[in-house]
């Protein structure tokens, strides 16, 4: 082995020490059991010392690791080394970079180059060596040509390690962040009726987006609203914010699991959406601790929670709450309206307006729909949009003599019902004897 080759390999494992490597309890510099590190280190150091050994770790990182090509695998802990260091991904598109940034990508071409130089000894040992773990040992590209392009290609390849620079939608699910699209987001312009809620909604998101609030969000309403769709959507219309919805329990357990690497990176801004929670069976300590309480919340972090039922008093202080109205036959009238105006036409006339909105409610007795509600609107509303024949029999209608109105005690019985079934019959009592109040002092 020459002093060249050597010294390759001798700086490799620097490197990956420099990387990698944390004290244990004796003051020993090692690695995390298991992880790709350590066997880098086996296969870095018996290179030089033993290769027979060295392809036996090598044989083993590929039975481990094999299902993710190497390159894909480095770079991911390179990226993660450069956040926990606070060095931000935009630094690696900088010039002149950071000295701190010059030196992990100085690292990083090491141990890249001593990987390549490990590879081309051990493709000696075809006696000894899986070709598979040989093909893909080799697949790892070569750092080409001068320093400065070497580090132009090493930045460009942490870069595609970020996994909020390609997407800006996640799951969050066992400490992982997932990349997912959701069919549910939608462009505002196809959201009617709520005006009040869209309008606070398009602000709270916007001051987020802007850097003025963080404040966390509690969205509630009854089901069929709308409300986890508008709530991606309006998070959606910003480009700067990035979408994460974790497992509702994540508000009582692995809290702290969830914020950090979020917090570790100030460079971007993120709406964690906690949907469709149930406020009454949440343990909310862990929440009320690290939001407004003990601990602030980082500036580039916003909780949002929807449910079907009120929040508690003590969580409601801790956040900007916008609740819906009820859907009754004025919201859908008002829906039905908005909905004309994408036609081209802003004013048209109510007759038409009450038309649509009947046949709607006939069409939910006729048990085409199982809820009145907002999302059942909206389908109804698809079938109208593409149906000429039924656009044609409802304009002859609300031109006629007789138009039917929407019926407002089908609307009133079905949101008794609903809120019956949800929060019960308590509940129906309070809000009878609160109508009761209003209409005594009118």
């Amino acid at each position: 082995m020459t002093n060249t080759v050597q010294i390759q390999l001798n700086s490799a494992n620097r490197a990956l020490r420099f990387l990698f490597a944390a004290p244990d309890a004796d003051g020993k510099l090692t690695y995390a059991p298991d992880s790709l590190p350590e066997f880098l280190d086996a296969i870095l150091t018996d290179t030089i010392h033993n290769q027979e050994n060295s392809v036996v770790f090598a044989n083993l990182l590929f039975r481990k690791f094999g299902d993710v090509p190497l390159r894909s695998r480095l770079t991911a802990l390179f990226f993660n080394f450069l956040v926990e260091n606070r060095i931000l991904p935009e630094e690696l598109e900088k010039s002149p970079r950071s000295e701190s940034c010059r030196f992990v990508l100085y690292s990083a071409r090491d141990l890249w180059k001593g990987i390549n130089t490990a590879t081309r000894i051990l493709s000696r040992k075809t006696e000894l060596i899986f070709p598979a773990t040989l093909d893909y040992l080799k697949a790892l590209p070569t750092p080409p040509g001068s320093l400065d392009e070497q580090f132009k290609a090493l930045s460009a390849s942490i870069l595609e390690a970020d996994p909020f620079r390609t997407s800006r939608t996640f799951r969050y699910f066992n400490g992982r962040f997932i990349s997912v699209g959701f069919d549910s987001i939608k462009p505002l312009g196809e959201f009617f009726g709520f005006p009040g809620v869209r309008s606070q909604m398009r602000d709270h998101f916007h001051k987020f987006a802007t850097g003025k609030s963080n404040l966390p969000l509690l969205v509630n309403s009854l089901p069929g609203h709308g409300k986890t769709s508008m709530i991606l959507s309006y998070a959606n219309a910003e480009p700067e914010l990035i979408v994460v919805l974790p497992d509702p329990i994540t508000l009582e357990t692995g809290w702290n699991e969830l914020i950090s690497p979020l917090a570790a990176r100030p460079d971007r801004k993120f709406v964690l959406f906690f949907d469709d929670i149930d406020p009454n069976a949440t343990n909310w300590f862990t929440f009320r601790t690290n939001v407004g309480g003990a601990f602030s919340l980082p500036d580039n972090i916003m909780p949002v929670l929807s449910a079907n039922y009120e929040f508690p008093a003590n969580i409601l202080s801790r956040g900007q709450k916008i609740s819906f109205p009820l859907f009754d036959e004025l919201r859908c009238c008002e829906m039905v309206e908005d909905f004309l105006a994408t036609f081209g036409v802003r004013h048209y006339h109510r007759n038409l307006i009450s038309q649509i909105a009947a046949d709607y409610t006939e069409e939910f007795g006729q048990k085409k729909f199982t809820e009145l509600s907002p999302r059942s609107l909206v389908r109804y509303l698809s079938a109208y949009k593409t149906d000429p024949n039924k656009r044609r029999t409802i304009v002859n209608l609300a031109s006629g003599p007789m138009v039917t109105r929407p019926d407002a005690q089908l609307f009133y019985e079905f949101n008794i019902e609903l809120m019956r079934s949800l929060y019960g019959e308590e509940h129906i009592k309070k809000l009878l004897k609160e109508r009761l109040d209003d209409l005594s002092h009118t």
